[in-house]
């Protein structure tokens, strides 16, 4: 969500994104593969002037978590934004 909101056309597109809830989460999609070291996730978000979902790739390096993708879509703009690739 951090780097989405730094990112202008996102600003432009669908203003702040809120923090992600717990119930965001839980009815998202969440894949594991690698031994549990890649996730790929898709969550729904609310922003100030439109809502949509977040699709991330990332991997596990010992603790940290590397975004390697992230991606936002917005159903009624028919808009794909690619905040990190």
């Amino acid at each position: 969500v951090e780097k989405a909101n730094s990112n202008s056309e996102v600003k432009t597109k669908i203003g702040t994104i809120e923090p992600i809830d717990n119930l965001a989460i839980l009815e998202g999609n969440v894949v594991y593969s690698n031994n549990k070291n890649t996730i790929e996730s898709t969550v729904r978000f609310k922003g100030s002037k439109e809502n949509g979902k977040i699709d991330i790739l990332a991997y596990k390096t010992g603790k940290e978590w590397i975004f390697q993708k992230i991606t936002i879509r917005l159903k009624k703009q028919k808009v794909v934004i690619e905040v990190l690739n």
